[in-house]
């Protein structure tokens, strides 16, 4: 019915509408009238000479009239053209002014006798660089396989369209940028020579662009190691083509991580492109992020920068922002909404008051902005007004139509790259710069699957991992392992398209085939890609770990030898499982494992194969092998026992302490949690007495939204009245499930069944003989559309610690810079934290799960009000799974998953750097021991084989890799805070060393220092690479 509805808020008319209202100005007459006019910044050439300048009114009645006078307050007359003008008005055009100047207006045809009083101020003389682009949500409007199709036919488009305006004005001939890499790859790898070299030609001659980035991501959920690898393929087709490839974009994320700028500039990227959407989950001008100029420098970890272009919503709905304003309409709705755009631009914080701009929250919230302060604009345009839009010719047609109508602005279709070096020209100078971390609003997504992302994490471990022991078994003779780094990047692609930040349909409860409806279809691709990055990791591994067991000679007199791997670049004692197959070492046959450094038997535990019948036959033996040294190989030998070693244990089974040489800890089974952890060498209590919930307490909260509504997180807006949160519950009292003490550790579980869950399984585990604290969180939970979160809770017993958090690249830190804006609320962790004060170091590591949030909890509604009465600056809430969003990432999930996290202290008097000890416990559950079974020839062995070592403790070895056969290249990453020259010395001949970049591309020839060594530099918590040829 007629009438029945009105529009929502999120209706874009509503947004065209209000730039014209916000930019309408009033004059009046003698007698108490008035009309509406706008001060247009359209300026034509006057064929006299000078320019002309754009006065629209809107003229009383319904006559448009076809002339008027138009003369000073001291009575000259001045030239004046009438035309007609959008919606019924007209355009006055008159002499350009260059100071505010006040004229009378008469319109002798509908009344001569009454003048109008204009006060008309010189206008900006605008220059826009519009750069056609399709977003590349690889999903959301349809399923991936169709998006990534019709991607491809875009690209064909791009070349018809190119050689359709050949002929145009150079500003008026269609351009495209390629908004992600992996399409180029994709449609070169359908297409043929011919295809692809004119499509090349048209890159080489400025008409196309091809820019960095593969696709859009969440960065923080990258490694380190996947985050450099993410520029390979620009590398290689810069390479292949002979293209320099300078620009890259992000688009719909807002907020990108510390160690994005670093690998750009470490691979030639000048420029980036970022279009934040805030899709009503991002308030960055709430926190600091108001005044964030749109074009920056973004400071990387050496001091070279990237210059940065933002755009977000409420400049107009991010990307789409040529889109609300016409561009893939018509000339005519430019005509109309272009002017006011710019002169609201110009005048106001934002462009778009927020309705009808959907995604701009709280439009009542107050914050100060100065208005856009330059004549020079970037603007994205689209064409169509929808995510993944083709190219078509209307911006084309209507740049051309401008430029032969108006002076200014002056419009040109331009890719990034022009833009860039036009603005660089007129404002370069000018320019601030920032640096730190451009925190990511909406990572809180990725809790909605955890159970891929807890894979997807593991394949990023197990690769790194794979590609270092293939490396030491080319050290050690092996061939082919280049190979084996090639191998690795379709590994890191399947990683990086999970983290791609299309994780599902618009609307990702529906169950249909196409479009926005094909919610079901979409996560089964999107989860795939994570359980293939697992699957291949692993086999990747396995064929490492198979190469390097040739190399390493068995022992002759036992009954198997195996090489336990330590991959980290620090000597450590740790646990390792070792499986020994029934065709080896039969189950019958009782065993000692005998360290081959000093022949003492090591005490250990057997565990029976998983699903034995339909897996390997064998068992699973785990001990703790001491002081293995950094970036190394110790020789373990199994060997037959007379009878199995048993090792004296002295303990209650219904005993809720445990102890071993460093820490002793509480279990609170009535709360379920852990009510005391204490430094045994200090007497220091680990866990907060006063905080409002215990240590590893378990947290689950609801909301009062519903689910299965598009978007609806993205409307709904957080108060002080604390209404959304529907309810919190706590774990109930737990059951004892069982005490262990065996040769690996002292070990208690229990179980609870708290809301949300199926069950609660918690296992705590002191290992023997290491000052750190294990704990498994197993949760088994139903699926359900309610809106719902789950925490883990960790308040340390700390006042006021600084506390550092390991990001992709870099790290985050209450001491250290962000860009402004970035989100305050949570953020995603790379593998630890650490909390230090006076007293010491706790170190906290997460193996699962990537969300925390510090202090607080907070609603998980715009502004993100806490929830609790006060902060608690040392409490860490890890965020193990929600589903507020609804759209693009899952609605609902059900699984029964593991979440691991791992706890240490280090007094102040051990002089260890905070972030040395987060990397390095860390260490225990992203880079394990590995145990390779030694298949070589029996013979003579060393009991260690060594690698490389450092010589700083705050550098880690992210990884090794073998660009070619006779070279290895050490991945590196610094926690220090100063620029540190650090030094490798490698256990094994080479020849000459170059500092390069993560992918191998050498830079600098090294010098060898005197004891075999090789000195790199890298910068404040920084990245760099060393290439050793041999």
């Amino acid at each position: 019915m007629r009438g029945s509805t009105r529009s929502s808020w999120w209706d874009s008319t509503i947004a065209r509408d209000g730039l014209t209202d916000r930019t309408a100005e009033t004059a009046r007459d003698s007698n108490g009238g008035s009309i509406r006019f706008w001060l247009e910044p359209l300026f034509r050439a006057a064929t006299s000479g000078g320019l002309l300048q754009a006065v629209r009114v809107e003229t009383p009645g319904s006559l448009r009239p076809d002339a008027v006078t138009v003369r000073t307050e001291g009575g000259t007359s001045l030239p004046c053209s009438v035309e007609a003008a959008p919606a019924g008005t007209v355009r006055l055009l008159l002499p350009a002014v260059d100071e505010d100047t006040t004229v009378l207006v008469a319109f002798p045809e509908i009344d001569p006798d009454t003048e109008f009083t204009v006060r008309i101020r010189p206008q900006r003389r605008w220059t826009l660089h519009l750069v056609q682009h399709s977003h590349l949500d690889i999903g959301y409007t349809d399923p991936q396989g169709t998006v990534l199709a019709e991607g491809r036919s875009y690209l064909d488009a791009c070349l018809e369209l190119a050689r359709a305006t050949d002929d145009w004005p150079e500003e008026a001939q269609f351009r495209w940028s390629v908004e992600g890499l992996s399409s180029f790859e994709q449609w070169a790898a359908s297409r043929t020579p011919r295809q692809v070299e004119d499509f090349v030609r048209r890159v080489r001659e400025g008409r196309l662009e091809l820019t960095a980035l593969p696709f859009n991501l969440h960065t923080e959920t990258c490694s380190t190691d996947e985050l450099h690898e993410l520029l390979r393929s620009a590398r290689d087709v810069s390479a292949r083509y002979d293209l320099p490839i300078v620009t890259a974009m992000q688009t719909d994320v807002p907020g990108q991580v510390v160690g994005l700028p670093d690998v750009l500039v470490a691979n030639g990227i000048k420029y980036l492109s970022v279009a934040h959407n805030w899709a009503g989950r991002a308030v960055p001008h709430l926190v600091g992020g108001a005044n964030l100029p749109r074009l920056f420098r973004w400071r990387a970890s050496d001091g070279r920068s990237v210059l940065v272009w933002r755009t977000d919503t409420p400049h107009g709905l991010a990307y789409m922002e040529g889109s609300i304003i016409g561009f893939d309409e018509s000339y005519a709705q430019v005509d109309e909404l272009l002017p006011a755009y710019l002169t609201s631009l110009a005048a106001n914080p934002y462009p778009h008051a927020g309705k009808g701009i959907p995604g701009f929250p709280i439009l009542d919230a107050q914050f100060d902005r100065e208005p856009y302060p330059w004549d020079i604009l970037h603007l994205r345009v689209l064409g169509t007004f929808a995510d993944n839009g083709p190219p078509r010719h209307v911006a084309a047609e209507t740049v051309r139509q401008w430029n032969e109508t108006w002076a200014y602005p002056r419009m040109r279709l331009s890719r990034h790259e022009d833009f860039f070096h036009d603005a660089e020209e007129r404002i370069g100078g000018a320019l601030e710069t920032f640096e730190g971390d451009w925190t990511d609003w909406w990572v809180d997504g990725v809790g909605a699957g955890v159970v891929p992302m807890a894979l997807n994490r593991d394949a990023q471990s197990t690769l790194a991992d794979a590609q270092t022991v293939s490396t030491l078994s080319g050290i050690l003779g092996a061939d082919d392992v280049q190979d084996d780094t090639e191998y690795a990047g379709p590994v890191y692609r399947r990683i990086s398209l999970f983290n791609e930040h299309t994780w599902g349909a618009g609307d990702p409860w529906t169950h249909g085939c196409q479009a926005h409806q094909s919610g079901e279809r979409q996560w089964i691709w999107k989860y795939s890609q994570a359980v293939e990055a697992y699957d291949q990791a692993n086999l990747l591994l396995e064929r490492a770990c198979a190469k390097l067991s040739e190399r390493m000679p068995a022992t002759a007199d036992a009954l198997a030898t195996y090489a336990v791997v330590n991959t980290t670049s620090w000597a450590r004692t740790d646990r390792v499982e070792i499986f020994l197959p029934d065709s080896v070492v039969h189950l019958d046959e009782q065993v000692q494992i005998v360290d081959s450094r000093n022949a003492e038997a090591i005490p250990f535990v057997e565990r029976p194969q998983t699903n034995p019948l339909h897996r390997s036959a064998g068992r699973f033996v785990e001990c703790v092998v001491p002081d293995i040294p950094a970036m190394s190989t110790v020789r373990l030998d199994v060997r037959r026992a007379a009878e199995q070693a048993q090792v004296s244990t002295d303990y209650e089974a219904t005993s809720k302490v445990l102890e071993n040489e460093f820490l002793v800890v509480r279990i609170d089974l009535a709360r379920a949690c852990i009510s005391s952890i204490r430094d045994k060498a200090t007497g220091r209590e680990l866990v907060s007495e006063t905080s409002a919930f215990g240590f590893n307490s378990y947290i689950y909260d609801q909301y009062a939204t519903a689910g299965g509504f598009n978007h609806q997180s993205s409307k709904t807006v957080a108060d002080e009245s604390m209404h959304l949160l529907a309810g919190r519950w706590e774990a109930p009292p737990a059951a004892l499930l069982g005490r262990e003490s065996t040769a690996v550790g002292e070990t208690i579980s229990y179980e609870c069944v708290p809301a949300g869950t199926s069950k609660l399984r918690t296992t705590i585990t002191l290992p023997r003989g290491i000052a750190r604290v294990d704990i498994v969180n197993r949760i088994v939970k139903p699926a359900t559309l309610v809106k719902e979160s789950a925490y883990f809770a960790f308040p340390f017993n700390t006042d006021n610690p600084r506390v550092r958090t390991e990001t992709t690249g870099g790290m985050l830190g209450s001491d250290l810079p962000v860009v402004p804006g970035s989100a305050t609320h949570m953020r995603a962790v790379r593998r630890w934290a650490a909390l230090d004060d006076a007293h010491g170091t706790i170190a906290w590591a997460t193996h699962d799960a990537a969300l925390v949030q510090l202090a607080r909890i907070s609603i998980p509604y715009v502004p993100y009000p806490s929830s609790m009465t006060i902060d608690e600056p040392g409490t860490i809430y890890s965020w193990v799974h929600n589903n507020i969003w609804d759209t693009n990432f899952p609605s609902e999930q059900a699984f029964d998953q593991e979440f691991r996290y791992s706890i240490a202290f280090d007094p102040a008097a051990s002089g260890t750097d905070p972030a040395t000890h987060g990397m390095r416990l860390a260490a225990t559950g992203s880079r394990p021991l590995r145990a390779v079974r030694c298949t070589g020839q029996p013979g003579a062995a060393a009991a260690t084989q060594p690698l490389l070592e450092l010589n700083d403790p705050r550098v880690r070895v992210v990884g090794l890799t073998s660009p070619d056969d006779r070279t290895v290249l050490v991945r590196l990453q610094s926690f220090a805070d100063e620029r540190i020259d650090c030094r490798i010395r490698p256990s094994f001949d080479w020849t000459n060393a170059f500092s390069a970049t993560y992918l191998g591309e050498r830079l600098q020839q090294l010098p060898s220092m005197p004891d075999n060594s090789a000195a790199i530099s890298l910068a404040p918590r920084g990245t760099a690479a060393l290439a050793l040829t041999r």
